[in-house]
């Protein structure tokens, strides 16, 4: 095989893309019940920003803690 044909190998596990695309779908799918519901004037609607502000905080940061502790326990590092 040449050096072009070559794909790149990634540093990330296929566990961890899957969780990454999860973690997405979630956000983006909060993010479209929160607009909905404001569009609506729906009464849930303070309370869904609240929830979709935090997950924006938190997802990433559990998302972040998972891979750290995936490769710790791995032994990558």
């Amino acid at each position: 095989m040449t050096e072009k044909n070559k794909k790149p190998e990634s540093s990330y596990t296929k566990g961890q893309r899957i969780c990454a695309i999860i973690v997405v779908v979630l956000l983006l799918a909060m993010y479209a019940v929160t607009l909905f519901a404001a569009i609506t004037t729906s009464p849930a609607a303070p309370e869904l920003f609240k929830m979709s502000l935090g997950a924006s905080i938190l997802l990433p940061i559990l998302f972040w803690c998972y891979i750290r502790f995936a490769r710790l326990f791995a032994g990558k590092e």
